[in-house]
C-alpha cells in the first residue's frame, strides 16, 4: 500500500479552528466523513497543481511535504499571500478555480495537516535489531523465534498501525510489566523512530492471522472528547485549564506529530501514570477498537486550534491592510465588498478561508483596477483580523 493510500484509508480528519473568542471548540462542524478531505482534493482539482507525496501536479508545492504546523488562521494568511500568484497560474493553465463549503474547506483543511501524522517508512533492519535489543524478543517471538509469553508478533496482518500497537501495549501493559519483573527484564524506552522501525520489521514478517482490525482507523475527535472524560483521563489531565493537574495540560504539552512518537509516549509514561491512579483508585482503563484512535484526535485536534486574536490589533491592521478601501465596517468604509460588521461569511476562522478563496479572484480585480497593492499578512494578523471582526458583530 503506498502512502497516499494509506493517508485515505486511515485519514482520521479533525481540524477545525475554535473560535477565536477564547470558547470552547465546536465539534459540530467537523467533517462527519473521514475521508471527505482527501476526496475534496480530488474532486476539486487540487491534484492538477500540487502533488501528495510526490503524487500529482507540480507547478505548486507537494503539500505533504511543506510545513504543516500552522494553525488554520495562519493558514488562511498563507492562502491569502500566494493568491495572485495561484490564480495567475491557474489562468496560464486554463484551470478554473472551484469554489469550496466551508465544510468542504474544514476537510480538506484537515486533510493536509493531518498528512504529517503518519511516519516516513521504518527501517526494518534496525527494527530487527530493535526487538532484540530492547528485550520484546524475549516474550515475543517472530517466525517461530523468542519467547512465548506473549502473543507472537507477526501473527497480525501486513499494515500494523502505530495506534493499534500503542492501544495494545497500554492495554496489556500492566500484565506486560508484571512478567517482565519475574523475569528480570528491564523496561525499554522508547523513541517514535524505534517504533517505526519495529512496526517495519513486524509488518515486513506479518503473517496475516489473527482476527483483530490492525489499520489505523479513522478517529472522532467528537468521540475522543467524550472518551476522555469516560475513561477519567480529565481527572489527572486538563485541557486548557478545565481537568486535573497531576498530569500536564494537554493543551499546553503539545503532542508530537507522528503517530509512532504518540505510542512512544503511552509506553514510556505508562508506569508513572499507573501509579498515579492507584493512589486516587481509579482502574486503569482499556481501550476497544478505535478508541485510542479518537482520543489521539482529540488531542491532536487541538494541537491545531487557534489561539485567540487580539481584537485591538485587528482593529488596526483592518486599516494598515486598507481592507476598508472595499468593505465597510458599519457602515464606514468602500462598498465594493460587505459590510464586515455583518459579514457571517466572515466570522469564524474557517470561513474566513473558505471566504478568501471563492472570493479572492474578484478582489484581485478590484485591487488592480483601483491600483491597490496586494497586501501581505504574518505573524498574528490573521488571527487579530478575525477577533476583530467577531468583536465588531457581537457588540
Amino acid at each position: 500500500m503506498n502512502r497516499v493510500a494509506a493517508v485515505i484509508a486511515i485519514l482520521s480528519v479533525f481540524l477545525i479552528a475554535r473560535a477565536v473568542d477564547g470558547h470552547d471548540p465546536d465539534f459540530s462542524t467537523l467533517p462527519e466523513n473521514p475521508l471527505e478531505g482527501a476526496l475534496v482534493f480530488d474532486r476539486k482539482g487540487c491534484g492538477k497543481c500540487h502533488a501528495i507525496w510526490g503524487s500529482g501536479g507540480t507547478l505548486g508545492p507537494d503539500l505533504a511535504t511543506v510545513e504543516q504546523g500552522r494553525s488554520v488562521v495562519e493558514f488562511a494568511g498563507v492562502l491569502w499571500n500566494h493568491s495572485p500568484k495561484m490564480m495567475e497560474a491557474m489562468e496560464e493553465m486554463k484551470i478554473s478555480r472551484p469554489k469550496l463549503t466551508p465544510e468542504e474547506m474544514a476537510a480538506l483543511t484537515a486533510y493536509l495537516y493531518y498528512l504529517n501524522f503518519f511516519d516516513n517508512p521504518g527501517d526494518p533492519v534496525r527494527g530487527k535489531q530493535l526487538i532484540s535489543n530492547k528485550g520484546c524478543i524475549k516474550c515475543h517471538s517472530v517466525g517461530g523465534r523468542g519467547g512465548k509469553v506473549g502473543p507472537a508478533l507477526d501473527k497480525y496482518g501486513h499494515h500494523i498501525s502505530p495506534i493499534f500497537l500503542a492501544t495494545a501495549m497500554w492495554n496489556h501493559g500492566a500484565k506486560m510489566a508484571e512478567k517482565m519483573r519475574e523475569r528480570q527484564v528491564a523496561r525499554p524506552q522508547l523513541r517514535g523512530l524505534d517504533i517505526a522501525d519495529i512496526l517495519a520489521y513486524i509488518n515486513g514478517a506479518a503473517r496475516g492471522e489473527g482476527r483483530h482490525s490492525i489499520h489505523m482507523l479513522a478517529g472522532s475527535p467528537k468521540r475522543g472528547v467524550e472518551l476522555f472524560r469516560e475513561k477519567k483521563c480529565v481527572v489527572c489531565h486538563a485541557v486548557r485549564g478545565k481537568g486535573g493537574t497531576v498530569g500536564p495540560d494537554l493543551a499546553e504539552k503539545r503532542l508530537p506529530k507522528k503517530a509512532s512518537a504518540v505510542a512512544a509516549i503511552m509506553w514510556n509514561h505508562a508506569p508513572k501514570m499507573w501509579a498515579k491512579m492507584a493512589e486516587r483508585e481509579i482502574p486503569i482503563p482499556t481501550f476497544a477498537d478505535n478508541e485510542m484512535a479518537d482520543i489521539i484526535a482529540y488531542l491532536s485536534y487541538l494541537v491545531y486550534s487557534d489561539e485567540p486574536g487580539n481584537p485591538v490589533r485587528g482593529q488596526q491592521v483592518v486599516r494598515q491592510k486598507g481592507c476598508l478601501h472595499c468593505h465597510s465596517i458599519k457602515g464606514r468604509g468602500g462598498e465594493e465588498g460587505p459590510d464586515l460588521a455583518v459579514e457571517e461569511e466572515v466570522n469564524s476562522p474557517i470561513r474566513l478561508v473558505t471566504a478568501i478563496w471563492n472570493h479572492a479572484p474578484k478582489m484581485e480585480k478590484t485591487f488592480k483596477k483601483e491600483a491597490i497593492p496586494w497586501p501581505n499578512f504574518t505573524g498574528t494578523e490573521m488571527a487579530d483580523l478575525v477577533a476583530y471582526i467577531i468583536a465588531v458583530q457581537h457588540e
